[in-house]
């Protein structure tokens, strides 16, 4: 069968692998189309077996929140170099990977990648990455997915940050969703993701602390406080205030200063708001990822 220049691109467009490569497997299956995709794609997966033992600590984290502002999903992919996190199409699939993961409903890093892959659904998440594997040349990895919905009435907020190296998502509760799709509440989110891309908070509020982490900080303090002479009637008083400023400060979200105005805590900007749009608003979770904090070796 006569391999004609269409063929070729056909064959192209359908696996995304080069063009000589295309007219190779074309050439090797007797022009036989379906014969040279298997062909392409099991190449792919050799060379995906072949980079199993390399390291992928590179990257990026796809980000993507829903339609109606209730859901949003981080999904970190990982590659060799940051020269390929920059490639066009391991982008996409990051991206495409996170909208996969907010339409339909995906929370998991397995069930992501059993599930048929959205931007090419004659195989699984699984099959795709290794056979892009195969046509980029470098150990690729879906490492991990989070998703996010907003309980009630509310929005998730999303920011990424140094070439989507690392994002964060924020689900804010009102009162409405009226207030929820106001400006200013849309904005509240973004600007209290971006905060948390900084200042990678531990904590939501105090409650949340270990009182096992509370107790060893405070002991902390207290050693601190009398190794400078500090007369122990006033070393209690004194450990209560850096506590908050030392501590609380450091893990809490709350109690951070916000990063665009250090004169006010991110608690403050939220009753600012919320004094505008005349709602209370809270921070009902957030995620935040950074690319190489779990290994793509895994």
């Amino acid at each position: 069968m006569a391999i004609t220049a269409d063929l070729v691109k056909k064959l192209r467009e359908q696996t995304g692998i080069g063009m000589m490569d295309c007219k190779k497997a074309l050439t090797e299956t007797d022009g036989d189309f379906e014969k040279a995709v298997a062909l392409l794609r099991e190449k792919g997966l050799k060379v995906a077996a072949k980079r199993e033992s390399k390291s992928a600590s590179e990257g990026l984290i796809g980000c993507c929140v829903s339609e109606d502002g209730k859901t949003g999903a981080l999904v970190e992919a990982n590659c060799e170099t940051s020269f390929v996190a920059k490639a066009d199409d391991f982008v996409a699939m990051a991206k495409t990977l996170a909208k996969q993961a907010v339409d339909e409903d995906i929370a998991c890093k397995d069930c992501l990648l059993s599930k048929p892959y959205a931007g090419n659904t004659s195989v699984t998440v699984e099959d795709y990455v290794k056979e892009l594997m195969g046509k980029i040349g470098e150990k690729l990895a879906v490492t991990r997915v989070g998703k996010l919905s907003v309980s009630g009435a509310g929005c998730v907020g999303s920011y990424t940050h140094m070439g989507d190296q690392i994002a964060v998502l924020v689900a804010l509760g009102c009162e409405s969703d009226d207030a929820a799709k106001t400006d200013a509440v849309k904005n509240l989110a973004k600007d209290i993701a971006m905060h948390i891309s900084w200042s990678t908070p531990q904590y939501l509020t105090r409650d949340e602390i270990p009182a096992e982490v509370y107790e060893a900080e405070k002991t902390v303090q207290v050693n601190k406080a009398l190794a400078e002479g500090k007369p122990a009637n006033i070393v209690e008083k004194m450990v209560e205030g850096r506590m908050v400023k030392e501590f609380f400060a450091r893990v809490c979200l709350g109690d951070q200063s916000f990063i665009k105005d250090e004169s006010m805590t991110i608690d403050k900007l939220i009753k600012s708001v919320s004094k505008e749009v005349g709602e209370k608003i809270a921070v009902q979770s957030y995620i935040r990822f950074q690319v190489g904090e779990t290994s793509g070796d895994k």
